[in-house]
């Protein structure tokens, strides 16, 4: 057995395994995952090979994500499947735990994965579940609104309107937890295009487009992927939810499938104009690992000397002893004077104040949960608490759908 990147010439293996696990009918679109990502290089694709036949593979999509204010390095794994002669021996285990190196020789931060098989393959191997927030509503109860005025809706184009809707997307999303940072080479990739990154309406006010909304109805059923807009101009999403219920009506949709959080301004729209039960369908099976802790946290120091600037707050010098991830242990030591590290260890580290678990951290450090929630249940210092406050507030997380990878 031997586990490595796939060669140029292996390629075609790969592909007609993915076939074989997946969709036999696919084998042009996983091509394109290949030859339409400009971002793509053999080594990403990890393959393991037995007696010169591919065994099993998986993807490494290299990506950027939003955790708080900060940007991660992220190695997305995807495709992962074996051969079916070869499958119970162990292969893709070892694949797994080899694509953690690898993770560590590009850089990667953290390892983020979708699963559609029982989390518990991946759960042996240290990844931890994390909740992707979804909800659907009826619309046959859709109270009558005007938000129609204030814009008009238009058919995405992706000749004319596509710099405008990047554009757009980065203002919305410059501090938005669990986002994904699109290049404008990411936009125009294939595997962009193929998961429906691209919007299917936009709004104009004054001739200039300010918000999309990314939707599509299938039958009796409408998915929202995804929503974008200036936050200095707000009611723009009102004439999209508008233009949302007015196409169910067309179609006689019966329930719209929304795949970013309840909490969401358009969602808090679209709730109260269908004045309906809103059913929660936190389905997802994403998950999460660590590759390195320290270099992981040290990326969002930045951020957290930010916040502190910005309380206006006095702090001490003070170290604190922060949960673990993947068996590593970090120190955040600060040094009164604005400063921050992240440290293996420190003798006068006070440990963090409650038991969390890996999967409570990951919430913590993207913001699903704050400090605030759990300090009641902590036994650190006033002072310490309040530090941990600054640095660690509660947040909207939003993982869209079409970013998988």
């Amino acid at each position: 057995m031997e586990i490595r990147g796939a060669r140029a010439s292996e390629l075609e293996q790969v592909i007609e395994l993915s076939c074989i696990a997946f969709d036999a009918n696919s084998h042009e679109r996983y091509w394109q995952y290949i030859k339409g990502d400009s971002s793509y290089r053999p080594s990403q694709t990890r393959v393991v090979v037995v007696n010169d036949r591919i065994a099993s593979t998986l993807r490494v999509w290299e990506r950027r994500i939003r955790m708080g204010a900060s940007l991660v390095t992220v190695g997305g794994i995807g495709s992962v499947c074996t051969h079916p002669h070869y499958r119970g021996v162990g292969y893709a285990s070892a694949l797994m735990r080899d694509t953690i190196g690898y993770l560590q020789t590009i850089g990667g931060d953290l390892g983020v994965l979708f699963t559609i098989i029982p989390e518990a393959f991946y759960s042996q191997l240290g990844w931890t579940s994390f909740p992707m927030h979804r909800f659907s509503v009826s619309c046959s109860s859709a109270v009558s609104s005007t938000g129609s005025a204030a814009g008009q809706i238009t058919d995405f184009n992706v000749e004319t309107d596509l710099d405008a809707v990047a554009g757009l997307y980065d203002i919305a999303n410059a501090e938005q937890s669990g986002t994904v940072a699109r290049t404008r080479a990411y936009w125009d990739m294939a595997p962009c295009r193929i998961r429906g990154v691209l919007p299917t309406v936009v709004a104009r006010r004054d001739g200039n487009i300010s918000g999309y909304l990314n939707y599509e109805v299938d039958g009796k059923r409408a998915e929202v992927r995804e929503v974008g807009y200036n936050p200095n101009a707000p009611e723009v999403l009102d004439t999209l939810v508008c233009h949302l219920l007015e196409v169910c009506e067309t179609h006689g949709v019966e329930k719209i499938e929304v795949k970013f959080p309840s909490r969401h301004p358009f969602s808090e729209r679209l709730i109260a104009t269908c004045d309906s039960l809103v059913t929660k369908t936190d389905r997802s099976k994403m998950m999460l690992y660590a590759v390195d802790q320290l270099v992981l946290l040290r990326r969002l120091v930045v951020g957290w000397e930010s916040r502190i600037a910005d309380a206006g707050e006095t702090f001490p010098s003070l170290a604190v002893r922060l949960p673990m991830l993947n068996g590593q242990q970090a120190v955040l030591r600060y040094n009164g004077n604005g400063t921050l590290q992240v440290v293996p260890e420190d003798a006068d580290a006070v440990d963090f104040g409650i038991d969390l678990s890996e999967a409570d951290f990951w919430h913590l450090l993207f913001g699903e949960i704050g400090w605030e929630q759990i300090s009641s249940e902590a036994t650190v210092s006033a002072e310490v608490s309040a530090f941990l406050g600054v640095l660690f507030p509660k947040r909207d997380v939003i993982f869209s759908s079409s970013d998988q990878y």
